[in-house]
């Protein structure tokens, strides 16, 4: 069978790209699905071994991240530089397609991924790698193009006077040529990120991005009471009002709405104590979580408890980090109810919340190995004090 040869026509260039970006919008659709449980068969454990058996996810991504920076500098290269030659920007497109959907099937939802990364980690990882397939497919729709002007003999203004005729990147799209390798480039160090955090790097660094929305959120609920006292401190002064007061009104807390302020001191104390909580499960928790991969000699003797040990400690990991991401949709749902004055919801809103902080503690009241620790200590003190907000 003859050797296949690389297509060297713009219009076989241009169709690749199409196709190719077909493709990637399929890929981008696959990661947008959530974290879920694998229905498919998989292997048993001792039909396993060590041949077939993935590399780990994190260090997928971090080879297949370096060849394809390497991969989109070299194709913006040869797009720059004319003429353009169909020949040599082909297989660099199908290569780069590959490392793409090496990275994609990566991240394909199985048993064996959310326990490896844990929901958190998996789906930082396949946002960035998403956003990855939508760069490189701008970075294919502006090879389509200057492939077309080459195909066409099309050329703009600049390249006439300039006598760049027909010999590749037109003037006007050299800029956007480099701008959209440039955003691949952002997109890959997005990816480097997850994977030079791990999973414990990206934990904690999600948490701590969570509690600063609930403290800005805790903050401009005060801010809010404390207007409210000062537009009546200032209600009869100068003129009889205007159009922003008059349709401002009702979502005014007056000084007669005793109930109101009074749930809404208690909340803001609650909610700063609830701040406190993210610092402290950083701190003490989520720094600490354990991740060293056991050895080949421990997984030869005690293998099965190895694996239970690691998978419960990720699925409380998992329980944990849900609890602390939806704390502030939580409270962000709370600031509505009282910037509506509908007490009713704010307490029941402002009891979740707490219901759900104390429910993060009580799940790693007990350090990663089961032990009781500073932390334990601390976290009774906390829910006593907790309790006693009025």
């Amino acid at each position: 069978m003859p050797p296949k040869t690389t297509p060297t026509t713009a219009a076989s260039l241009i169709d690749l790209t199409h196709t190719t970006r077909t493709l990637l919008t399929h890929l981008q659709s696959s990661l947008t699905t959530p974290n879920a449980t694998s229905t498919s068969t998989t292997p048993s454990q001792d039909a396993t071994t060590s041949e077939t058996t993935p590399p780990p996810i994190l260090e997928t991504l971090k080879s297949t991240t370096a060849l394809l920076r390497a991969n989109t500098t070299t194709l913006s290269l040869l797009l720059l530089t004319p003429p353009l030659t169909p020949s040599a920007l082909y297989p660099k497109i199908t290569t780069t397609t590959d490392i793409l959907l090496t990275m994609v099937a990566c991240l394909t939802p199985t048993p064996t991924s959310t326990e490896e990364l844990g929901d958190t980690v998996h789906s930082a990882a396949r946002l960035a790698v998403r956003r990855v397939l939508n760069a490189w497919s701008e970075l294919l729709a502006l090879v389509g193009r200057v492939a077309e002007r080459v195909q066409h003999g099309t050329t703009d203004a600049t390249d006439r006077k300039s006598g760049k005729v027909d010999k590749g990147v037109a003037e006007a799209d050299r800029a956007a040529v480099l701008a959209a390798t440039g955003v691949v480039w952002e997109c890959c160090e997005a990816v480097e990120v997850v994977v030079a955090d791990g999973v414990v790097g990206t934990v904690v660094r999600k948490a701590q991005e969570w509690r600063g929305v609930l403290v800005d959120a805790v903050n401009e609920l005060k801010e809010w009471g404390e207007e409210e006292d000062d537009d009546e401190e200032e209600e009869g002064v100068g003129s009889d009002g205007d159009e922003d007061d008059l349709f401002g009104a009702g979502n005014k807390l007056g000084k007669g709405d005793s109930e109101m302020r009074r749930l809404l001191e208690r909340s803001v104390k609650k909610l700063r104590m609830v701040g406190v909580v993210y610092q402290a499960l950083v701190k003490r928790r989520l720094r600490t979580f354990p991740v060293t991969a056991p050895t080949s000699a421990s997984k030869a003797s005690k293998e099965g408890e190895v694996e239970v040990v690691e998978k419960s400690n990720m699925q409380t990991l998992d329980q944990l980090m849900a609890l602390l991401k939806g704390i502030p949709e939580t409270v962000d749902e709370l600031a509505s109810a009282f910037y509506d004055l509908d007490a009713e919801e704010a307490g029941k809103l402002l009891e979740k919340v707490c219901g759900d902080a104390v429910k993060a503690i009580q799940i790693v009241e007990k350090s990663w190995d089961g032990k009781e620790d500073e932390f334990s200590a601390w976290a009774g003190k906390w829910r006593g004090n907790f309790e006693g907000v009025e």
